[in-house]
């Protein structure tokens, strides 16, 4: 709701549409205020008329006696106003109506004239001798061109037969070589099956006696085999045992010049809990020399993490937790991290564990099964290398990659029987020894105290009675990847069979000479090693020497091996494997063999000279010559085309040449005739739009007549009211009182509505201009929305129907600079509600009208919003001019512009200044309103 900030004595409200054309907004309610503004300076009244009514008697005014009620003389006054506008409008509708009259004449006038002058053109056109003689030339080059056309189009006829004939042609020589093809396979058909049942009979004869003669040698190979492998495996372990010697002599002389080297901190010595470790030194080593185990009894936990000792659940509860769970050492904290973050014996993720590291591992292992034992009283394992060697055979067979105790393969590895246990280690997570140890303790942790599946088999194995004997027991491990969870993981075999049969070194004992060395730690000093180095080394030379004699051997074994393996892979028969019957036989069967594929041979050899063979390739050879002629037919005719469409070529160029003489012929001829249709063109335009001015002007004149009749009744009413002594409806003051005593003008042109507090009011539609947006040309304008871009004679306008007055919105008298062709005005809408002041706009509260944007080009032909502008005041009980109670409509934008620029004051001189606003806006200056809209 907007606040009426002026002290109205009386608000008239009614609703106007503004419309766009072009860029510039044009308000059908300037040329209305304007007319109003003048007759409220003259000081005249007038009464209302449809398009010319006579002056209404002096009886029409209620007003033939003198009053000398206040109240009735101001009404009187106003009324007499209100007939002398209506008067004067009248004569100056009369005079608009006249000016509208002589220029349609003027306009049928120029349509003749240019109707005229563009007959002239098209005549001049015509009848000129150089066009005449420009047109000839160039029919006479087009038929030339017509008739070269038709040459080629013959020729391209000629070339695409030939093509369907080269298509037939090779058609037929596809079809010939295929029936050759035929007649070449049914006579081999016939010649393999002729001599394939004798042939099939002494071939079987001799792969008979061949398989007979081969299955005698494959066996006297596979004993020689047997033999060299198991020399090949004795040569391996050999080899193995002392290459181990070789590399653990070569560490204990690294160690020794390691002590001498560093005379100072080194840097591979870290801190750990208890002590430190040499992170360039194996983790058992670290383990021994520094005594890092963790204790039997983890709830007396020493800060340690390199576990010897596992629980082992009681006999008689083979599935008790252990009590030590969750005790002990916790390796996640930040000073266990030299154990994991540093390279600390690493195992390749890619390879697995190292030969060395393997070695370690399963001393690890075995170190914490004989403390289990230990616990128990039982004898500890041993596990000497060549044990140790054939543990890691056995690991690598597929019977234990599928945890199968395959007897054969287990006399295979270890040239007896043994007692087994297999298992997977995960290998996910062990990326160095110490955590490769954590996943080979959980599979053994399992094995002892989680087999009830296996019968406790496993358990039993870890835990067998000895006695008083040490037994010799070995760990193997393979690293393989495992595709049902994609993931890789070590085969882990343990095996024994009894006690220590040969003399080969403990591997247990590595522990204790690692103790030997005494404690490894960080502090500077020199060392002098060289005796020791020295006899280590002579040791290692020794060790080498023995070395390159069993390797040498072992490689001759291997080569040996491999000859026969393959001399079984690719046994060859032998005659004199057979006996002299057999031999007789198979010489016989070879004869035979050999007969018939000579007789084959030599068929095939001749097969063209088969009387259906001979006969399909006489057909393909007359097939081809038929499809070399057709090509050759083929290429004389593209040469003819392409001589033609040279031509057509020519002659082309020709008519292009002619077409352009003709233009220019045409040109010259019209000239003259042009610049008077142009002329002619222009006079039409300029009527038009002094037509258009006039019926805009014509519009306004009855809007002002129709307002001001309004206003007269009114006044009359309220005379007459005066006169039988009733008092007069309260003046609408503008403000929000429940909308009490508002009156709205009413429809002059309705008699049944007289008396009617709410008359609507609507805003007529714009006319159609015709014009283009560019300007370019005139367009002649049509009803609806068929209007097109091109220049077309424009039609004569149809003049308003007396019906429509006040229906038809100006256009903008001020602009000239663009031609307008008008259109018959539209007849009226329904009238919108008018705003009585409160929030609702179009008749619903709180609706929102769309906004328009004033900086736009679009047309805006939509009903905006408007609000009524009061102009009728009461200030100090005195009459005030009756041209201020006419209604002015305006958007709400132009009000609350204008009540930004009214004096608010409310005296006679602010209303002068609100008569001055309102002529300037009458002579085309239009108050300017800015955006912010309020709803």
């Amino acid at each position: 709701m907007m606040k009426e900030r002026n002290n109205f004595n009386t608000v008239a409200k009614e609703h106007k549409k503004l419309y766009k054309s072009g860029k510039t907004w044009m308000a059908a309610t300037l040329m209305t205020v304007g007319l109003a503004g003048g007759a409220m300076l003259a000081g005249t009244t007038t009464a209302n008329a449809d398009e010319v009514t006579p002056v209404q008697s002096a009886g029409t005014i209620q007003a033939n006696q003198q009053a000398t009620d206040p109240e009735l003389a101001n009404v009187q006054s106003d009324a007499q106003k209100q007939q002398a506008t209506i008067d004067s409008a009248n004569t100056q509708l009369k005079d608009q109506q006249s000016q509208l009259s002589e220029a349609q004449g003027q306009q049928s006038s120029a349509q003749q004239e240019l109707d005229q002058a563009k007959q002239a053109q098209q005549a001049a056109t015509q009848n000129d001798p150089a066009v005449k003689q420009a047109q000839a030339d160039v029919n006479q080059a087009q038929q030339q061109v017509d008739n070269q056309q038709q040459v080629v189009n013959d020729a391209q006829t000629a070339v695409n037969n030939d093509s369907q004939n080269i298509q037939s042609a090779i058609s037929a020589v596809s079809q010939a070589s295929q029936a050759v093809d035929q007649a070449r396979q049914t006579a081999t058909d016939a010649i393999n099956q002729a001599a394939a049942q004798q042939a099939n009979e002494a071939q079987n004869k001799i792969d008979q006696l061949e398989n007979q003669g081969k299955a005698q040698a494959s066996q006297n190979l596979d004993n020689q085999i047997n033999n060299v492998s198991g020399q090949v495996t004795d040569a391996q372990n050999d080899v193995n045992n002392t290459n181990s010697k070789i590399s653990d002599l070569q560490g204990q002389v690294k160690d020794l010049q390691d002590q001498e080297k560093n005379t100072q901190t080194d840097p591979h010595i870290k801190t750990v809990p208890n002590g430190v470790i040499d992170t360039s030194k194996s983790l058992l080593e670290n383990a021994s020399r520094n005594n890092l185990w963790a204790p039997m009894d983890l709830s007396q936990n020493n800060g340690n993490i390199i576990d010897q000792n596992i629980y082992v659940s009681p006999d008689n509860d083979k599935g008790a937790r252990n009590p030590n769970a969750g005790k002990g050492a916790d390796a996640s904290l930040p000073e266990y991290d030299n154990y994991f973050n540093t390279n600390f014996d690493l195992v390749n993720q890619q390879t697995g564990m190292s030969d060395s590291q393997k070695q370690e591992m399963a001393i690890l292992l075995m170190n914490i099964i004989n403390h289990a034992r230990e616990q128990r009283g039982l004898k500890p394992f041993t596990m000497t290398e060549e044990k140790y060697n054939q543990a890691q055979v056995r690991a690598s067979q597929q019977s234990a990659n599928g945890l199968d105790h395959n007897e054969n393969d287990i006399v295979s590895a270890f040239g007896r029987d043994q007692y087994e246990c297999l298992a997977y280690i995960p290998a996910n997570g062990g990326s160095n020894m110490l955590s490769m140890l954590y996943n080979a303790e959980s599979t053994l942790s399992s094995m002892l105290n989680a087999d009830a599946s296996s019968d406790w088999g496993h358990r039993e194995n870890f835990l067998e009675d000895t006695g008083d004997l040490n037994y010799d027991a070995a760990f193997g491990f393979h690293y393989t990847y495992d595709t049902n969870t994609d993931s890789y993981l070590y085969v882990l075999t343990f095996d024994y069979d009894g006690p220590a049969r040969n003399n080969t070194p403990n591997m247990m004992d590595r522990i204790a000479q690692y103790q030997a060395m005494g404690p490894i730690t960080g502090d500077a000093k020199t060392v002098d090693n060289s005796a020791k180095i020295n006899n280590l080394n002579n040791q290692i030379t020794n060790l080498q020497n023995t070395l390159s004699s069993q390797t040498s051997k072992l490689q001759s074994l291997q080569n040996q091996l491999r000859n026969l393996q393959a001399q079984k892979a690719n046994v060859q028969f032998d005659l004199n494997q057979l006996s002299s019957d057999q031999q007789a036989e198979y010489n016989n069967a070879k004869d035979t063999l050999n007969t018939v594929k000579d007789w084959k041979q030599g068929q095939l050899s001749n097969l063209d000279s088969n009387s259906n063979v001979q006969e399909a390739l006489n057909k393909l050879s007359s097939a081809k010559n038929n499809l070399a002629s057709a090509k050759q037919t083929q290429s004389e005719d593209e040469t003819k085309l392409q001589q033609a469409k040279d031509g057509l070529t020519s002659l082309n160029q020709v008519l292009a040449t002619k077409q352009s003489a003709l233009d220019n012929a045409e040109q010259t001829a019209n000239a003259n005739a042009n610049q008077a249709v142009k002329d002619a063109q222009k006079k039409l335009n300029t009527i038009n739009g002094k037509i258009i001015d006039l019926q805009n002007a014509i519009e306004v004149t009855k809007a002002t007549i129709s307002n001001a009749q309004a206003q007269l009744d009114k006044d009359n009413q309220k005379i007459a009211d005066i006169k039988n002594g009733q008092k007069p409806a309260k003046p609408d003051t503008g403000k929000d009182e429940g909308n009490k005593g508002t009156t709205t003008p009413t429809d002059p042109s309705k008699d049944d509505n007289k008396g009617s507090e709410t008359t609507n009011s609507t805003n007529p539609t714009k006319p159609d201009d015709g014009k283009k947006d560019d300007n370019q040309g005139t367009t002649t304008p049509s009803k609806g929305d068929d209007q097109k871009d091109h220049q077309t004679n424009p039609t004569n306008p149809a003049k308003p129907s007396d019906g429509d007055k006040g229906n038809v919105t100006p256009t903008d008298p001020n602009k000239s600079s663009e031609t307008t062709n008008p259109t018959t005005p539209t007849n009226p809408t329904t009238p919108a509600q008018p705003d009585n002041g409160n929030a609702s706009i179009s008749g619903q509260a709180g609706h929102k009208p769309a906004t328009s944007d004033n900086g736009s080009d679009t047309t805006d032909n939509t009903t905006k919003p408007t609000i009524v502008l009061p102009t009728t005041d009461k200030e100090n009980n005195s009459a005030v001019s009756g041209a201020q109670g006419q209604n002015t409509t305006m958007t709400r934008e132009q009000y609350k512009a204008q009540q930004a620029k009214l004096p608010q004051t409310g005296n006679n001189d602010s209303k002068a200044v609100i008569a001055l606003g309102v002529l300037a806006g009458m002579f085309g200056f239009g108050l300017v309103t800015k955006g912010k809209k309020e709803f």
